[in-house]
């Protein structure tokens, strides 16, 4: 292949890729309390992210703008969560705005024997620990060992739509009040949605 080929093939490349953006989920903001990082590792079909806890409290939200290519599809979830402020986690609360779980996978945990266990649906997932969990915790398979990743479902979020995960440590008896008050803003998310739909 001779120079000019190979410029002309470099063009092509970067043409396509130009007009074929990748389209994937992408954090479009987060909120979270001094010192704690998020570091995003989204792409298309993929929701996955770190998490470090340097405070338990408050929650962090995470929102994350739909792109064209997730569209009506299941994204998979993976997550890390580092315990960085010192106290052990009993129980790890998360909830989705506008987007639900439609499969619980695994739960690591940090080599301490914590024994996590995950249950929920719809917008809610509750991890609890046998053990207080003092070093971190995986969700899904964020180390491509054969773990089996969670899924959300973003079934009727069109492009630019977003959707939010808000990740809670909860303290004892505070995760009652807390899922009372999700219901109620699912509530409101649904009746907006039906008087956005008569209004078209």
């Amino acid at each position: 292949m001779n120079h000019k080929q190979l410029a002309a093939n470099v063009v092509l490349a970067l043409g396509a890729l130009v007009s074929n953006p990748a389209s994937a989920v992408i954090v479009s903001g987060y909120g979270t309390a001094p010192g704690n990082l998020v570091t995003d590792y989204s792409s298309t079909g993929l929701v996955s992210f770190d998490l470090d806890l340097a405070l338990a409290s408050p929650p962090t939200t995470i929102t994350f703008m739909v792109e064209s290519g997730d569209i009506g599809g299941l994204l998979d979830f993976n997550a890390i969560v580092n315990n960085l402020f010192g106290g052990g986690i009993s129980r790890f609360a998360l909830a989705l705005d506008n987007a639900q779980f439609a499969s619980i996978g695994s739960v690591g945990d940090g080599g301490f024997g914590s024994n996590p266990s995950a249950a929920g649906g719809d917008g809610l997932a509750v991890i609890d620990f046998a053990a207080p969990e003092y070093n971190f915790f995986s969700i899904g398979d964020p180390f491509a060992s054969g773990a089996t990743d969670w899924t959300i479902s973003i079934a009727g979020v069109d492009v630019g739509e977003t959707f939010s995960l808000l990740l809670t440590v909860p303290e004892p008896g505070s995760l009652p009040l807390m899922l009372a008050g999700l219901a109620g803003i699912g509530a409101l998310v649904r009746r907006g949605r039906a008087q956005k739909g008569v209004n078209r």
